[in-house]
């Protein structure tokens, strides 16, 4: 490729091969659109959010617009075509993973941390333009700024104007390696030269040893101090630990004391999770969870999350850590599985699936909300209840009749685009079912469940 015609051909044809028929080509307008963060506003090329870091204060995302976003995500695929990391970069990377750098530094004496402050926004479009020109990419001049140009953004403070890697972009975490390079092998000879592991996982550095080289005035902090300085990075130190043999050892959120694993905090929440789902329903148990979700995220990116599938990814990362053998992990994706098949019963002439179900004054007791029906002008009943003062509006069966309510249920429903509401409704002929099942198994403890289930003479249909 030697310029912007160059790319976006190549661009047009890597989405072709993805989509099909279905591919709308990129236009050279929209190449000089996006490629000159210099003349456009920022709000026209990216939009910004906040999460909460877990060390205190906010992180700042910016995320393209979706003209953007789509030309940087086939723009990805250039580069991994051209780039393979470092052997010491761990994160961004096909094939390696959080496990895999916490492997490294098992069984270690002294487990050294430090985190790059500012990661992305400190690494500059001079600098991304400087490293797509040698080698692998060997883009020329005019190329470079183009490609540079689509990858960053303008950031205007009251002191400054600069342009940055942006965090947020399918671009940046390829980049943010390639730039690293250099850090990365410096280090890595400063490791060999002290007789040190070393890895990086994203702005994360770790250093494990069985001798102690950590002092703060030592030859290997002066001269760790000064690389990172001179590759244009600064040192977070509030996010600096040594950590020694005999304490909890933690690299990139894993333990690494005797063997790779996960924090007994993160076990014991998704078994508390499932503990409430399994004693009092899918509906509370939500409830109960999504406050704590939505603190530790930070920020949610479209609607509300479902917890059956965060459940979901837990278990497939605590999988991924303690192995697919592991007990912890065999009794917890058992008892999850068990659950999914109470909930999951498609019935109605509809096929809509009811979630959970409650009898309404049980529903309204348990998330200490009242449950209002009113009927429109035009004569149709709706229904609505408040949760942490945010209206949520609840389906009424036509078969409703809405003087008596004693008998009424709501239920938690799916429909069959997936989609999800809730429904007031009389008893369902088949409801005593899902009941049932509940009642017999909140009686029983796991260990019980799980020994009738195995039981090939155990009448399945009683539950």
């Amino acid at each position: 490729m030697k310029n912007k015609d160059n790319l976006l051909a190549l661009l047009n044809d890597i989405k072709a091969d993805e989509l099909g028929e279905k591919a709308h080509p990129f236009t050279i307008k929209q190449i000089n659109f996006y490629c000159n963060p210099t003349s456009i506003p920022n709000s026209k090329r990216y939009h910004d959010f906040f999460i909460a870091k877990k060390s205190g204060g906010q992180r700042r995302i910016s995320a393209p617009v979706n003209g953007l976003k789509s030309i940087q995500t086939y723009l990805n695929i250039i580069f991994q075509a051209l780039y393979e990391p470092s052997q010491w970069a761990m994160g961004f990377t096909p094939n390696r993973s959080v496990v895999d750098n916490a492997k490294l530094h098992i069984g270690q004496n002294y487990i050294f941390n430090l985190d790059l402050k500012d990661f992305f926004p400190s690494i500059s479009q001079a600098r991304v333009w400087g490293r797509l020109k040698v080698q692998p990419f060997c883009f020329n001049k005019e190329l470079a700024s183009v490609i540079a140009g689509l990858c960053c953004m303008k950031v205007v403070t009251e002191e400054s104007e600069s342009y940055i890697l942006p965090q947020g972009a399918p671009t940046s975490p390829l980049l943010t390696n390639a730039i690293c390079d250099k850090l990365d092998y410096k280090l890595s000879k400063l490791a060999l030269h002290y007789g040190l592991n070393y890895s990086r996982y994203a702005d994360d550095i770790t250093f494990s040893s069985m001798h102690n080289v950590y002092q703060k005035e030592s030859r290997f902090m002066k001269s760790l101090y000064q690389i990172i300085q001179e590759q244009g990075f600064c040192v977070n130190e509030t996010k600096t630990r040594l950590q020694k043999k005999g304490s909890r050892q933690e690299v990139t959120g894993l333990i690494v004391s005797d063997k790779v694993n996960v924090t007994r905090k993160y076990t014991q929440d998704v078994r508390n999770i499932l503990y409430i789902w399994q004693k009092y329903g899918l509906t509370i148990a939500y409830q109960r969870f999504i406050d704590y979700y939505k603190k530790e995220k930070g920020h949610i990116k479209k609607g509300d999350p479902i917890l059956e599938n965060v459940i979901a990814g837990k278990l497939e990362y605590l999988k991924m850590v303690k192995g697919n053998n592991d007990s912890t992990y065999l009794k917890l994706k058992k008892q999850y599985d068990i659950l999914m098949d109470i909930n999951f019963q498609g019935q109605g002439e509809y096929k809509i699936k009811y979630l959970d179900s409650l009898k309404i004054a049980d529903f309204e007791r348990a998330l200490t909300t009242k449950i209002k029906m009113e009927v429109s002008k035009s004569g149709k009943v709706f229904a609505y209840f408040l949760i942490d003062n945010k209206k949520q509006i609840v389906s009424v069966s036509s078969k409703v009749n809405i003087t008596d309510t004693s008998d009424l249920q709501i239920s938690l429903c799916e429909n069959q685009k997936r989609e999800r509401f809730y429904l007031i409704h009389r008893p369902l002929e088949n409801n005593n079912v899902i009941q049932k099942k509940q009642h017999i198994l909140n009686t029983l403890s796991l260990d019980e469940i799980l020994t009738l289930l195995c039981d090939s003479n155990f009448d399945l249909s009683i539950l």
